[in-house]
């Protein structure tokens, strides 16, 4: 192997032991940052407010191609 080859593989190995470490020490933050979004989303989908539901209808009027693919995915979901 080449000296280049070697190098760039050695700072691609440090890097990603730097994002392990990264999330090791951060870990808790780490995940309390992502059931964060989860609890989020989640209270926006049970609020019972219909305003996404909506935005979606109207973002599938302007896409009438992907209005078959979200009636099969709903099918396939439903069974």
């Amino acid at each position: 192997m080449s000296t280049t080859v070697i190098v760039v593989i050695g700072i691609w190995n440090g890097l990603l032991f730097a994002g392990l470490v990264a999330v090791i020490v951060w870990r808790e933050q780490v995940l309390e940052w992502i059931t964060g979004i989860d609890d989020r989303n989640r209270e926006e989908r049970d609020s019972g407010d219909r305003n996404g539901d909506d935005a979606w209808a109207a973002f599938l009027e302007e896409h009438p191609e992907l209005y078959e693919l979200e009636v099969r995915a709903g099918e396939a979901r439903n069974g």
